[in-house]
């Protein structure tokens, strides 16, 4: 999806501030300033068009992973548009990423290579939606490791995050508070949405704990094998604990769970609804409720998405294809769903049917899609692509349709 024109800026001082590319037929035009100052322009000519196009996207992607953005006030784009483009370095590209609050900033986890011991470590960094300043808050290039379950805390003042020693499986969680740059490491590990209802959700050893508001557990629930990313997850109000058992684990009785924090019953318990042949704990990319607390969501990247009913666990809609990501709006009635070779779909929660349009990261193909995110107030839609671009989407307005193609 290659672009004519397109408009750069940098956030810092020891280079031009903007950077404006045009393709004009088979010519691409250059220009680039400060502040006020006057512009300077360059000019090449290409063989074609399309070749001027294509060397427009490519001098982006460079100028991108050096600093450069795309910047738009969200109020001066149509619905769909493009309102943030950036990009990080990476090596492995974006595995985590995570929106806050107010939706100014945005927190990337990448992964990074340890040159002296050729293993891939991990770097979290928050990129301000406003000026393209990025910001390296944690970084570990000492061992193999990956980001996951990472959330801005409901204040915005903390980042959470749990780390993966992809070598030994072990995990440790951190908390990043922004306006110090201050990381604690936590006792325990944060599982899916963070102090939703005034409750927690937690992983202590092999021990699903809900905490309470005042830090006490109100719920405490064997887990039997070690939970992972995305196994667990609160409903919006704090009520319900929706939990995947893991397929080694031979003391469950049942594979997909829904549990009543107030009472401590099990209100649910069914097969999982993953194929019968699929690893579902480890394959499983997230657990989520509808807003509603009647749909819980459950994904995974080469075994599809499935609406299963939180009252009689049948399932109520099935989305065969392969996912990188899925997220919910935040009114609960959208579900994006990132395909791996793109582009991003929405789909309607309550039906399960797609809809159009859909959501393609501009610019020179990706190799492949990785994350997606929506803003608290629901007005963006966040894509992270392999090798490390940053896509921000204006979503709020946009008028859904039916899709006429399910591929």
């Amino acid at each position: 999806m290659n672009r004519e024109r397109i408009l750069l800026t940098h956030p810092g001082t020891s280079k031009p501030q903007y950077l404006e590319l045009r393709a004009d037929g088979a010519e691409l035009r250059r220009s680039w300033w400060a502040g006020a100052g006057k512009p300077q322009e360059r000019m090449k000519s290409f063989g074609s068009g399309h070749a001027a196009r294509e060397a427009l996207e490519k001098i982006v992607t460079e100028k991108m992973r050096d600093g450069y953005a795309v910047l738009r006030e969200v109020a001066a784009t149509e619905p769909g548009d493009v309102v943030v483009q950036c990009a990080t370095p990476a090596t492995n590209g974006i595995v985590a990423f995570a929106l806050h609050p107010d939706g100014s900033t945005l927190a990337v986890a990448r992964g990074i290579p340890d040159r002296v011991r050729l293993r891939l470590g991990s770097e979290v960094q928050t990129i301000d939606l406003r000026t393209g300043a990025r910001l390296v808050v944690y970084a570990d290039a000492s061992r193999h490791s990956a980001v996951h379950d990472m959330a801005f805390e409901p204040d915005g003042s903390h980042l959470t995050f749990t780390v993966r020693n992809t070598s030994s499986g072990e995990e440790a969680s951190h908390t990043v508070a922004l306006a110090t740059g201050h990381v604690q490491r936590l006792s325990h590990t944060p599982l899916g949405r963070h102090a939703v209802g005034g409750r927690m959700l937690v992983a202590d050893d092999h021990t699903l704990r809900v905490l309470g508001p005042d830090g006490h557990s109100c719920l405490e629930l064997p887990a039997g094998e070690p939970l992972r990313s995305g196994t667990a997850t609160l409903s919006p109000s704090g009520r319900l604990v929706g939990l995947i058992r893991h397929a080694d684990n031979r003391d469950a009785e049942y594979d997909l769970e829904i549990w009543d924090v107030g009472s401590g019953r099990r209100v649910l318990g069914v097969p999982c609804p993953f194929p019968a042949s699929a690893d579902h704990a480890r394959g499983l990319g997230k657990l989520m409720f509808d807003r509603t607390e009647q749909l819980l969501v459950a994904s995974g990247e080469t075994l599809g998405c499935y609406g299963v009913s939180a009252e009689s666990g049948a399932t109520c809609w099935t989305i065969e294809d392969r996912l990188a990501d899925v997220a919910l709006s935040p009114d609960g009635t959208r579900l994006a769903c990132a395909r791996v070779q793109g582009p991003v779909v929405v789909y309607d929660v309550a039906t399960g049917q797609p809809l159009e349009p859909r959501f393609v990261v501009p610019g020179e193909p990706s190799l492949y899609y990785r994350t997606v995110a929506f803003s608290a107030d629901g007005r963006l839609l966040a894509v992270g692509d392999h090798p490390g671009r940053v896509t921000v989407f204006r979503f709020d307005g946009l008028e859904f349709t039916k899709c006429r193609f399910h591929r």
